[in-house]
């Protein structure tokens, strides 16, 4: 919901001069009935196409769980924010300058605080900018998507590390971003594609978008460098995707939706569907590809666990557990029909469904040379993955995952 502009509250002489100060004005607040911490907020500039469309939103600093509660409490304070659910406000310039007044104990202390810059920044926007371009949004309560507002939060939330993958309630985030072109990170609806479209043929315009999308790139919103990943085709990966540090993207048939990722360094040759969480150490081998949820029925959450590898062209649509391959141009569906021959295991000589083998480690799921058959072992090269983990190494080449 949105919120009326007001006006400075209090005179500049009541403001905190001292950090203890400060402390006590958020404590204040924070025990009062009208406080309540949020699973996210931030400031932003909201992004419009040519045409006026509401296409995304501009989060520089995402605050998450119990993070920079202070700065939330005196946000809340000073625009009058309702704990409940999700809020935007459209945020004034004098809103902003009564916000600062209260950080400005820190303005010297020799530190960096992101939150202040954005202020900041936002203040410069409100008064050479668009009336209600600056916005600050507030998720209290993780309900279902309510507009493009706390829908990009969410997705910024999962790319800053606030929440990993499938802890967000993201349903139907689909129907509350628009498709539009995007050139660069600059949105275009359809009446801006039409008059760019004529402009071309006739004028002296061009028209040439990199994609068409409900979802800004990961690269355009987020400081991957800060992140410590590489990510060597800006269309691999989606805003909204969470990626560990040390992950590498490389070029080829990698990708990354949003509501998926990495836990940590992981080697990306392969595409991780939205849900499909991977852990750390993994290698998803050229062309390798995970199961997701956003269609065609499954519904079942895809995790892939340490120290795996998925061989070029495989596929895998069950959950499995540490040091696992799977071979390469195998793929293992939930009804797949495997054969288990795995020396101890409780279906050791059975043909099951590979459903049933779901968290399983060490192990390799690979065909049969002779027969054909997909069948389910136990190799040197899990028990060696295995005993890395054990030791707190990992199978990837660690000059390569280095930042």
């Amino acid at each position: 919901m949105d919120s009326s502009n007001k006006t400075m509250s209090q005179s500049q002489s009541t403001y905190p001069n001292d950090i203890d100060a400060f402390k006590r004005v958020v404590a204040d607040f924070q025990a009062s009935s009208d406080y309540k911490n949020p699973l996210l907020f931030s400031i932003g500039s909201r992004v419009l196409t040519g045409n006026g469309t509401l296409a995304s939103v501009r989060y520089p600093v995402v605050n998450g769980p119990g993070q920079n509660t202070g700065s939330a409490a005196i946000w809340m304070k000073v625009l009058g924010i309702t704990p409940s659910g999700v809020q935007n406000v459209s945020v004034s310039a004098e809103q902003l300058t009564e916000i600062l007044a209260y950080f400005a104990p820190f303005k010297n202390d020799g530190k960096y605080h992101g939150n202040i810059v954005a202020l900041e920044q936002a203040l410069l926007a409100c008064k050479t900018g668009p009336a209600n371009r600056v916005v600050a949004t507030f998720i209290f309560d993780d309900i279902d998507p309510q507009g493009v507002e706390d829908s990009t939060l969410k997705l910024y939330g999962l790319s800053n590390r606030c929440f990993k993958p499938n802890q967000l309630n993201l349903t139907k985030i689909f129907t509350k971003l628009p498709n539009v072109a995007w050139v660069g990170d600059t949105p275009m609806d359809a009446d801006d594609i039409e008059h760019s479209l004529f402009s071309a043929a006739f004028g002296d315009g061009s028209y040439a978008p990199h994609m068409v999308d409900k979802f800004p790139l990961y690269v355009h919103r987020i400081n991957a460098v800060k992140m410590g990943v590489r990510i060597t085709d800006q269309h691999k990966v989606r805003l909204g995707a969470y990626l560990g540090e040390g992950t590498t993207l490389m070029p080829g048939a990698s990708y990354i939706n949003f509501n998926a990722g990495t836990e940590a360094a992981s080697m990306v040759e392969g595409r991780i569907s939205s849900s499909v969480f991977v852990g750390a150490g993994t290698d998803l081998g050229g062309g390798s590809s995970t199961l997701g949820v956003l269609s065609g029925g499954n519904n079942v959450f895809i995790s892939i666990g340490r120290n795996c590898l998925l061989e070029v062209n495989s596929a895998l649509g069950i959950p499995v557990g540490d040091a696992v391959i799977v071979a390469a141009e195998v793929a293992v569906m939930a009804s797949s029909r495997v054969s288990v021959q795995i020396d101890g295991h409780p279906l050791n000589g059975q043909v099951v469904k590979a459903a049933e083998l779901a968290g399983v480690n060490a192990v390799t799921f690979r065909r049969n040379d002779m027969t054909g058959s997909l069948e389910v072992v136990r190799t040197r090269r899990n028990i060696d993955f295995a005993k890395k983990l054990e030791g707190g190494e990992d199978i990837l080449n660690s000059d390569l995952h280095k930042n």
